[in-house]
């Protein structure tokens, strides 16, 4: 019989020979592989590409197109946009009576790792029961109801968003969230008395890019402020002479970009 050593020096080598070209050819193919993925690394992107991740990961690419000529030129992106200044007028959310409540606001605004940071400031006029409802008991028996106002001023922190852009197939389209504190005083015409206080305001608005220089749109706002008078009274409380305002409007947008 052979022993276990004299098939050890007589197959061995033949188990080698069959198996070292095997080995070798996997180190090949593994050479082969790993310069595939070398090379799926390096992608090259079309121009459509790069357009999509512009839209939506900075901005939105608007063309733009000289008309004295008719030529194309360099595509603008919404990401390099610097500040704004925005008009907007407001109006009631109470569609029978849109004009009770009314208000005119100014917004200057600068963009930074893509925020926008706002600064607001707005007259609105109303009586106040279109404020609180607090607003029939204050004005008594006044039969002639002139209107109230307030003015205001603060600060937003916003943000734009692109999801409509899909929603509508346009890429011109997008929206704004907004919200910021600002301080608020109140003057009421009926008893000539003025309430200051904080207040809180909160956008949402969809607006239409129409050139790189300009956008227009339509905006919700909720606002709410707690404001406090003078004491008039000797032992009158803080809650008497205090009032929470609230208000609900739908406004038009006109933005200009510098």
């Amino acid at each position: 019989m052979i022993s276990t050593i004299e098939k050890i020096f007589t197959f061995g080598p033949l188990f080698l020979l069959l198996i070292i070209p095997a080995q070798a050819q996997n180190i090949r193919s593994f050479g082969t592989n790993t310069e595939n993925l070398n090379t799926d690394r390096v992608k090259t992107f079309t121009s459509k590409d790069l357009e999509k991740i512009d839209s939506q990961k900075r901005g939105t690419v608007l063309k733009r197109r000289d008309f004295n000529t008719g030529l194309f030129l360099e595509d603008y992106n919404t990401n390099t946009d610097r500040a704004r200044v925005s008009f907007i007028y407001h109006f009631n959310n109470d569609i029978a009576d849109p004009t009770s409540l009314q208000s005119m606001e100014f917004i200057y605004a600068f963009q930074q790792n893509n925020y926008w940071y706002e600064f607001f400031g707005q007259r609105i006029s109303a009586r106040l029961e279109e404020f609180s409802e607090a607003g029939a008991n204050s004005i008594g028996t006044n039969e002639v109801q002139l209107k109230d106002s307030i003015l205001s001023f603060g600060g937003s922190l916003a943000m734009r968003g692109q999801w409509i852009q899909d929603l509508v197939n346009s890429k011109k389209m997008f929206t704004t969230t907004s919200a910021g504190i600002g301080y608020y005083s109140f003057s009421e015409t009926s008893q000539v008395q003025t309430y200051n206080g904080p207040g809180l305001k909160l956008d949402f608005g969809f607006h239409r890019r129409s050139t790189p220089k300009f956008h227009y749109g339509a905006k919700m706002t909720y606002q709410i402020a707690t404001v406090k008078r003078e004491v008039a009274f000797e032992g009158e409380t803080s809650s008497q002479r205090s009032l929470t305002l609230s208000w609900l409007t739908f406004g038009f947008d006109l933005s200009f970009y510098f």
